[in-house]
């Protein structure tokens, strides 16, 4: 057992203890302070407690054989009982001191934190902000013993943003919106760093936080790729040649175009707009110049530029020169001459170099003075790696990639060519070597990784044992090597290696006792000597062997010396090596080619070895052969290789043999020879024109002689003019003219002497022009005679273009006008030889430019000028603007008289003509000014509207601003003449109450007259002086007794026209509060009047106050509305004005739930809901205490509120109503004496709707000038649409305003509709109503208040852009059904099909079969596309027609429309936008098994129309035949282009409305649009620009609408006697459904069905079409509708099925005449067309009729039987009737409609079929409906609609003889008999076809009586006639 000191001991303990310290305190980040203590008997770490001031140190610490008790916290030592020493007695209770310390430092506090003030920062910057701009301030909730100093914040992204020590976050680069998709999300860190020595555990204090920077994309400027691009092209390239392609990158994404600056010439190059590719533009008839430079451009639609430079050079390939300057110093006559170039061969470049390292400046001077010497340079071959720019008359060369000396890049020849700076060129070369320069980049290589050598122990000292020879591909100093050997001391005393060969020599003697055991392993190091020095190292192994076994040894080589020639084939011979084993008891060697690391040392394997045969050179050795392996020799890379072969015996004793090999040069490369373009000057002697130089790579100087001459191709005139030296120099020999030959081809040969090296290059040589012929004008080409325009612009050609022949090339012509110039009107451009205009010309006076004849010469420079005549005649134009005769006009007319005359003109007359001639002025006036006026637009008459008064012109003069257009108004316009018109006085005003203002006056109740302050009023005329005051006043005779008891009015003496008021008796407010009083007021010419002066009598609070009671409706949007005032809690007080006295208390009574929702103001009585309050009915009761008069009441607040989604806000109708306030419209209408005229607007837009009033939402009432504005909705399922509501609403606005006793003077509120008050004039307009959720609309009056939503109309001046898909599915956004899902964040919809349905599930196709819809109007777009297809079951039918659809209400109601229609197989279109009426036809193929895609297109020029592959083809001459396009009628100075259509798109049909006739009359259309019969077929993909209209959108219409491929009813076609037995079955099986009516009704009160909501019992019969429920198509009629029991099964059946239930179909009644009957009866159609005769009832019938038809192409109706049972429908929904009937005797109406369907009718159209009266085709009764309107002015479309029997209040003062009871003119039963029935007659009032027989119709007017009486008349008293001795009876209602 191991024993521990106490010391040790206390280690472990004190060791254990602060392991358990640190688990528990760790997480706690507290402080301790470390001290150091010093100890008597040592120095020990004291930890010192902070709190305490206790402390222990190392040796303190409880040793491991103590034990804590955990009671007192002492220590106890187990197994130890000496007596205790005094120190180790105190060493104990040190130890129980820091027991005591652990202890309490569980209670102690933590250490501080650092934490920052938010988890999360955020920021939102714009991306353009600059660098180091503050973005956001981090702060810290830090301990106060932290200092601020001491923390460090850090931003993980240091690369963009960077945080100061205060925490203030900043940018360090631009921020990039595009790249971090607009945000950057940062981590920021803070960490202490201060001191730590109080940390115990040295903890690190950090803390960190996230920053989201949201970056604001802001529009960037493209950016090229390059800074500078540089292109090069031949020289001859052609119009449209590739030059190259500049890229630009957008980070927006809106990169425009690219465009080309500074091109000179401005078309010499083009670029596209698009791509950037640059071409060329145009083949100069100059010569060109060597280099271009231009910039090109890159736009984007933010107007954002960026240039960036180009450069094109000319690759010069046969070129032509000529240019020569007018002055003989100034000749370019030489040309640049490399005068250095020798100095140039043999430059260095070092290799490695970054791109752009200069290489070389080369020089060529040129001794012309002029332009022609600036030189530039042009190197014929770069290889890819130079380039040279042209600077200040040198040519800097210079690297454009790092050159690699060691492997292909040693040296170069360049050529340089240097041109002068003229239009045509004088040229001259250099060639000359570039040499690129090592740098040491490569270390020395060993040939062999491992060097591996035998040595025998008899080897004396100095012996040479092997070499390791290493190459280094450097050269120079760089490849220059020495050598080292390194390892062991042991092994390097015998071995040393030569630092310069790398010898490895044997330096000691080797002992015996090596042999065959000792083995030296060394390791050879090779260095360069380059700088830095580099290295490599190999592995030697040297093995001792024995003397006896020596390595093989070499006998001979053959040859000794071996050398190959470079051009060597492969398996050449190269040397024999024999050798010996040395060993006895074997001869063999084997024999290893050792290939080394470089080219040099056989690394490629050029050379191999192969065995000699015994028979060879070899006799008694062994042999081997070394030979070319591969044919990799050439003198000009290597010239020496060094083979290394290793000799091994079959004791494995080893040596080596190092053989050289040289390489042999041959004449293997042919010399190259670059191409040149020179030129000469004509007409001088011999002279040198260039210095020919080739190239040739080899090495040997006798192989690079070179010899110049003539191709065999030259001519002989080239041999002839041209000397060629052999050393290359290239002379002329004659002088050459140009004239004869421009430019010589010269063929030049060079050759070394081996015929397969010559090699032939072309030289081009030009002749340079001297300017030697004189000009002559060309008259063939030349244009010399024009006429221009006086207008045409300054710097604009004339049209004179001379032209000069001349043979010289190039001739800078110098152009004058000698003659006929002298205001100096024109100038010579002189680079065109275009006659320009250098001055304004005007035709007019008094400047009469006219006529030039103007001469003109041309000097070339050298020869004699040439002189010509040229002619231009200038013609007037309209370029003055007319002038009126006089600026100002000053007419009379007296006010109130003279009205609608003529009383003045204004003239005006164009300066462009005389004035003996017409004038052709177009004068008119502003579209304000014609309120009033009107002037004649040809002689300029100025009339009055109307009569004009005094009063209302400011100083009784109005001024006029009258306008006058030249040429008909097509030309300028003049400055406006002023028209004064003074309007003369009449006195045709009494005087008026000037003062008090506003004609009021208070005077407080109660008061004692006498302490009444008199009031003064005081008289004034608005007529002038000689009409006006002095003027009286007096009570009016009319004024009520008991008035002028009460007040007196006397006149102020001394002060005219002046009287005071006083009260005779105290008033009481009670008894009346105002007093409108009358008085009579007269001027001094008598001219008298009544004015009204009112009197309030002020309210003082002395009435009693009872309880009240009061309703506040609540329209709360979204559920959002704010907490806010809804209203006032309401008492029955007669004052008025003591809310001061009154106190307000929710009562107890009222319940905590309303109490918790609604707030009462204890001063004012203000109910507040708060925010949240759900939608109902809420009951508040309130307390009102009155302190004044201490009495107290209850007022009952009945608060309704309703919850208005976004759909029923946005589906919503307005309208206008005039002359009324939102506040009164709660006030009781004085149409209805017991409603407000809110509740009766509501009750209207029910009846129009047919809906409760429950289900009419007013929601919106808002003040506007001269009237309110209000917003509704209607709603069953779903909300009604807007076109639906604004449409019915508008046909009834007549009605609506007489039952309001109102003028509704506007519906649909959209200002976009009138162009006139368009917020965007004529530009592109779209309405969109904007809620506001925290200010609502409140309108209070004293006993209701509504709190509306408050509606923002706003408009957007553009075609309805759309904005970005949403990215998270809502209700709603799929259409029809659809599932909305998400991919790829862009929203995607399932639906039912994709046949079908559109991207969001619109229904794309829907079938019409002559029915109709209502959808929503075009939008109201400048621009814009709509676009229909169709395919035609007919040859005719209305597609669409979108416009009015009453006569015009008002004056500026829109009257646009656009009207399509197929008839015969033509489309024809009639539009109008308000400019004149236009038709257009497009025939199209005959075909119903096709579609036809129609498109029409219009913008601010024209409107287009074209018909998608119509079917025709065109013809020569003539247009294409599918399309039509015509410009807008012009017929007013303000062309309307906008299509604003105020109604609904009708699509398939027309609803009823008045005929095309009237609404022609009444909007003027200048073209009567013709009737067409309603479509029949499939009408899809309906759309206008990118919005797609989804069919199924409609919510009125003549039918349900179906998609084209639904299933159709089939038809089964009868015969006569067929017929006859089925409408006697039908008959009889309606006799036996009235019977069981009967029974049913008996019993009808016992009966109980609590499962259905309305006691349905469905007795049907129809037609069945049920497939949609698991049925297949089958119309046929099943009795098992007469078996329904009242829980919707089939009694005694089989199959107990439940049928559908279809009760709700029932609610809508479709009115309409009988089907056609043919001779083949189809019982389809005749179901379908008389089930829509029936009468719909109540939905509470319970005996039912029904025509099922679930998935067919009719709307499902129902009929009640119950009818027959109950009265009339009224307008208030009843369905019973007061009066009695016998059922089975007479018809009327309960009976009339089995009497329609049984009964033998006339022929009939279906309602969908209705036409117009004016139909010529089909004059035929339409139906008249109970709701239409009878007008004597107006003709109207039959409406049949639900109440079909009622006639409107409007009608209900006339009397309807001529019909007996019972009878209806609609109804065909009652016209069989009669020759003058209702179906041949024309009935006037009713707009029906006339009869002959009866002019004036059959209505007359008569009594009034009611419907249905008992006893009726006969039969042939129902026959229709104005014989009124046979009308027993009159009716106001129609039965």
């Amino acid at each position: 057992m191991m024993v521990l000191t106490e010391n040790q001991n206390l280690m472990i303990l004190s060791a254990v203890f602060l392991g358990h310290l640190c688990i528990v305190r760790c997480s706690r980040n507290y402080y301790e302070s470390y001290v150091t203590s010093t100890d008597s008997s040592s120095s020990s770490f004291l930890k010192s407690d902070p709190f305490t001031g206790y402390g222990f140190t190392e040796e303190t610490f409880p040793p491991s054989n103590f034990v804590v008790d955990s009671s007192n916290g002492d220590h106890r030592r187990e197994g130890h009982h000496s007596e205790e020493s005094p120190e180790r007695s105190h060493r104990q209770h040190r130890r129980r001191r820091f027991h005591r310390h652990l202890h309490r430092q569980d209670n102690m506090i933590e250490f501080p934190k650092l934490e920052f003030s938010l988890p999360e920062y955020r920021a939102k910057v714009r991306e353009d902000i600059p660098i180091q701009t503050s973005i956001l301030q981090v702060s810290l909730v830090s301990p106060t013993v932290l200092v601020a100093s001491d923390i460090e914040f850090r931003v993980n992204d240091e690369d963009n943003f960077g945080i100061d020590s205060t925490g203030l976050l900043f940018n360090t680069k631009p921020l990039d919106y595009e790249g971090n998709n607009g945000h950057y999300l940062l981590t920021i860190s803070a960490e202490y760093k201060g001191d730590h020595r109080n940390n115990p555990f040295e903890e690190r204090i950090k803390s960190q936080t996230t920053a989201r920077i949201n970056v604001i994309d802001t529009p960037e400027p493209p950016r090229f790729e390059s800074d500078h691009y540089f292109f090069s092209v031949i020289e001859l390239a052609s119009t449209g040649t590739y030059v190259g392609t500049v890229k630009a990158i957008d980070d927006d994404n809106d990169l425009e175009a690219y465009i080309l600056q500074d091109v000179r010439p401005t078309d010499m190059f083009t670029i596209d707009g698009e791509r950037g590719i640059i071409r060329i533009g145009r083949i100069l008839n100059t010569l060109p110049k060597r280099t271009y430079d231009f910039r090109v451009g890159a736009v984007d639609f933010a107007g954002h530029v960026t240039i960036t430079p180009v450069t094109v050079y000319l690759i010069a390939t046969n070129p032509s020169y000529a240019l020569l300057v007018q002055k003989p110093e100034d000749e370019n006559s030489h040309k640049p001459i490399f005068h250095e170039c020798a100095d140039y061969d043999g430059i260095h470049v070092k290799e490695n170099m970054t791109e752009g390292t200069p290489v070389l400046m080369v020089l060529a001077t040129d001794e012309d003075r002029d332009r022609s010497h600036v030189v530039s340079y042009d190197l014929l071959n770069d290889f890819g790696r130079f380039t040279i720019q042209s600077s200040n008359q040198h040519g800097q060369i210079s690297t454009t990639k790092r050159l690699d000396r060691d492997k292909e890049d040693k040296e170069f020849y360049l050529t340089v060519v240097a041109s002068d700076g003229s239009s045509g060129a004088h040229q001259d070369s250099c060639s000359f070597k570039v040499i690129v320069e090592d740098i040491n980049d490569n270390p020395p290589i060993f040939d062999q990784q491992i060097y591996e050598e035998t040595i025998s122990t008899d080897h004396a000292a100095g012996t040479p044992v092997l070499r390791v020879p290493a190459t280094d591909s450097d050269s120079g100093s760089n490849a220059e090597i020495s050598y080292t050997l390194q390892g062991s001391p042991d092994d390097m005393k015998y071995f040393s290696i030569n630092t310069d060969t790398g010898i490895i020599t044997l330096t000691n003697p080797l002992q015996k006792s090596m042999a065959n055991s000792r083995l030296f392993e060394m390791r050879a190091r090779a260095s360069d000597k380059g700088s830095p020095v580099l290295w490599s190292s190999a592995d030697v192994r040297i093995q001792v062997v024995s003397s006896d076994e020596l390595p093989p040894t070499i006998v001979s080589q053959q040859p000794l010396y071996p050398e190959v020639w470079e051009n060597t084939t492969e398996n050449t011979h190269v040397l024999t090596l024999c050798a010996r084993s040395n060993l006895a008891d074997s001869s063999l060697v084997y024999f290893t080619l050792l290939n080394g690391n470089t080219p040099d040392t056989n690394s490629d394997g050029t050379f191999a070895i192969r065995r000699q045969e015994h028979s060879g050179e070899c006799h008694d050795s062994t042999g081997v052969t070394v030979f070319v392996a591969s044919r990799n020799l050439d003198f000009e890379t290597i010239q020496e290789y060094t083979l290394t072969i290793q000799l091994i015996n079959d004791h494995n004793a080893r040596s080596e043999k190092k053989i050289q090999v040289s390489i042999l040069d041959v004449n293997d490369n042919a010399p190259l020879l670059q191409p040149f373009d020179g030129a000469v000057m004509e007409n001088i002697d011999s002279m040198l024109i260039t210095t020919i130089k080739a190239h040739d790579k080899d090495v040997s100087p006798q192989f690079r002689q070179l010899r110049y001459s003539f191709d065999t191709m030259a001519s002989g005139d080239v041999r002839k003019k041209f000397a060629l030296k052999s050393n290359g120099e290239l002379w002329t020999t004659e002088p050459l003219d140009r004239e004869e030959f421009k430019q010589y081809r010269i063929p030049i040969k060079v050759t070394d002497g081996v015929s397969a090296h010559e090699r032939m290059t072309i030289y081009w040589i030009t002749v340079q022009d001297l300017n030697d012929v004189p000009p002559v004008f060309d008259y063939l080409n030349g244009i010399y005679e024009v006429a221009l325009p006086e207008n045409r612009e300054v710097g604009k050609s004339t049209g004179i273009k001379l032209a000069i022949n001349d043979s010289d090339v190039v001739n800078l012509f110098e152009f004058e006008i000698v003659e006929g110039n002298g205001e100096q009107k024109f100038r010579v451009d002189e680079a065109t030889g275009e006659i320009l205009v250098n001055k304004v010309l005007d035709y007019d006076h008094p400047v009469y430019d006219r006529n030039f004849t103007l001469r003109v010469r041309v000097f070339d420079g050298a020869n004699p000028p040439a002189e010509t005549n040229v002619v231009i005649a200038v013609s007037n134009v309209n370029d003055l603007q007319p002038v009126f005769e006089q600026g100002n006009y000053t007419f009379n007319v007296i006010e109130n008289t003279d009205c609608n005359i003529t009383f003045g003109k204004v003239s005006a007359v164009d300066p462009d003509l005389p004035r003996t001639v017409n004038q052709n002025i177009l004068y008119y006036l502003s579209p304000v000014e014609q309120l009033n006026f009107t002037i004649d637009s040809k002689n300029g008459d100025l009339s009055l509207k109307g009569c004009l008064d005094r009063e209302a012109a400011k100083k009784g003069i109005m001024t006029l601003y009258p306008r006058a257009n030249d040429e008909g108004g097509r030309g300028h316009d003049a400055d406006p003449a002023t028209v004064h018109l003074i309007i003369r006085d009449l006195n045709d005003n009494h005087p008026h109450i000037h003062s008090p203002e506003n004609s009021y006056a208070k005077v407080m109740e109660n008061m004692d007259p006498e302490d009444v302050k008199s009031i003064t009023i005081k008289l004034s005329d608005v007529d002038g002086s000689d009409n006006g005051c002095p003027c009286t006043m007096v009570f009016d005779p009319e004024t009520p007794v008991s008035w002028l008891e009460k007040f007196s009015l006397l006149p102020v003496d001394g002060l005219g026209s002046t009287y005071r008021l006083n009260p005779l008796v105290s008033l009481n407010r009670e008894e009346q509060k105002v007093y409108p009083l009358p008085f009579v007021t007269q001027d001094q010419t008598g001219r008298r009047g009544i004015r009204f002066f009112t009197l309030e009598v002020g309210d003082v609070n002395d009435s009693p106050m009872s309880n009240g009671t009061s309703k506040i409706k609540v329209y709360n949007y979204q559920g959002q509305f704010p907490s806010m005032v809804i209203g006032a809690v309401h008492v029955t007080d007669l004052d008025d004005y003591d809310l001061d006295d009154k106190m307000f208390e929710v009562d107890a009574t009222t319940s905590s739930d309303v109490a918790n929702h609604f707030q009462v103001d204890g001063k004012n009585g203000n109910i507040t809901m708060l925010k949240g309050t759900p939608a109902g009915i809420h009951l508040l009761r309130v307390k009102v205490y009155d302190e004044f008069r201490q009495e107290s009441a209850v007022g009952v607040v009945n608060i309704t509120v309703v919850d208005l989604n976004f759909q029923a806000v946005m589906n919503s109708g307005s309208l206008t109503i005039a002359n009324i306030r939102a506040q009164q419209m709660l006030g009781i209408s004085k149409v209805a004496s017991t409603e407000t005229i809110y509740e009766r607007l509501k009750k209207q837009i029910a009846g129009i709707h047919e809906i409760p009033q429950d289900n009419v939402d007013i929601f919106s009432m808002r003040d506007v000038e001269g009237g309110v504005q209000i917003r509704y909705n209607c709603h069953s399922s779903p909300y009604y649409t807007s076109a639906k509501l604004d449409g019915l609403l508008m046909k009834n606005r007549f009605e609506v305003s007489k039952a309001l006793g109102l003028d509704v003077i506007m519906v649909d509120i959209n200002a976009c509709l009138y162009e006139s008050k368009s917020p965007c004039g004529g530009q592109s307009c779209q309405h969109t109503m904007r809620p506001n959720l925290t200010s609502p609309l409140v309108v209070a009056s004293s006993t209701a208040t509504m709190v509306g939503v408050d509606i923002t109309d706003e408009y957007t001046c553009d075609c309805g852009e759309l904005e970005p898909l949403p990215s998270v599915c809502f209700s709603g956004f799929c259409y029809n059904g659809g599932t909305c899902s998400v991919f790829n964040n862009t929203l995607k919809c399932q639906c039912i099909d994709d046949h079908n349905y559109g991207p969001r599930c619109e229904l794309k196709n829907a079938r019409f079969e002559k029915s109709f819809a209502w959808y929503e109007p075009l939008k109201v777009c400048d621009n814009s596309t709509f676009s229909i297809s169709f395919k035609s079951n007919s040859h005719s039918g209305i597609l669409l027609y979108m416009g009015p659809i009453v006569e015009s209400p008002w004056e500026d109601y829109p009257k646009d429309f656009m009207y399509v229609f197929l008839r015969n197989w033509v489309l024809v279109t009639y539009v109008d936008l308000g400019s004149g009426t236009e038709k257009v036809s497009i025939p199209i193929e005959k075909n119903s098994n096709r579609f036809f895609q129609y498109v029409v297109v219009w913008n601010k020029k024209k409107i287009s129309f074209e018909v998608i592959d119509c079917g025709f083809n065109s013809t020569i001459g003539s247009g294409d035949p599918c399309k039509v396009s015509i410009p807008y009628p012009h017929i007013s100075m303000y062309p309307n282009f906008l299509l604003n259509v105020q109604g609904p798109l009708q699509v398939g049909g027309l609803a009823p409305m008045p005929s095309f006739a009237s609404l022609s009359a009444s909007y003027r259309w200048n073209l009567i649009p013709p009737v067409v019969g309603p479509f029949s077929g499939c009408i899809l993909d309906m759309r206008q620009n990118d919005y797609l209209y989804d069919f199924n959108s409609s919510d009125y219409g003549s039918a349900p609408i179906q998609p084209c491929d639904a299933p159709r009813t089939s038809r089964v076609v009868l015969g006569q006697q067929s017929i006859i037995i089925i409408l006697a079955s039908l008959f009889c099986l309606l006799v036996l459904v009235l019977l069981i009516l009967c029974l049913a009704r008996r019993g009808r009160k016992t009966v109980s069905y609590p499962d259905l909501d309305r006691e349905l019992v469905k007795e049907t019969m129809g037609g069945t079409d049920l497939e949609a429920f698991g049925e297949k198509d089958v119309t046929h009629f099943d009795l098992k509708f007469l078996q329904v029991t009242p829980d919707g099964y089939v009694v005694k059946d089989g199959d107990e099925s439940n049928l559908p239930d279809v009760t709700q179909d029932a609610r809508q009644c479709h009115t309409a005449p009988l089907a056609k009957m043919p001779e083949g009866l189809s019982i389809g159609d005749f179901i379908n067309s008389n089930i829509k005769k029936v009468d719909q009832d109540h939905q509470d019938s319970v005996d039912d009729v029904r025509h099922y038809n679930i998935s067919g192409d009719e709307m499902s109706v129902a009929a009640s039987l119950s009818s027959l049972a109950s009265g009339f429908h009224s307008t208030t929904g009843s369905s019973r009737s007061e009066f009695s009937l016998d059922y089975k005797n007479d018809w009327c109406h309960r009976f009339e409609k089995i009497a329609q369907i049984y009964g033998k009718e006339p022929e009939q159209k279906l309602e969908s079929e209705s036409k117009f009266q004016d139909t010529p085709e089909e004059k035929k009764m339409a139906p008249l409906s109970g709701t239409a309107t009878i007008n004597r002015k107006k003709s109207y479309v039959a409406n049949d609609v639900a109440n079909c029997y009622t006639l409107p209040a409007s009608l209900k003062k006339k009397t309807y003889t001529g019909l007996s009871p019972g009878s209806t003119p609609s109804s065909p039963r009652l016209m069989k008999n009669s020759e003058n029935s209702l179906a041949n007659r024309n009935m006037v009032d009713a707009g029906l076809p006339a009869s002959k027989d009866h002019p004036e119709g059959v209505i007359k007017q008569g009594t009034s009586e009611g419907c249905g009486k008992k006893h009726l008349p006969s039969t042939e008293d129902r026959i229709v006639t104005n014989d009124s001795t046979k009308s027993k009876k009159s009716v106001e209602t129609w039965c």
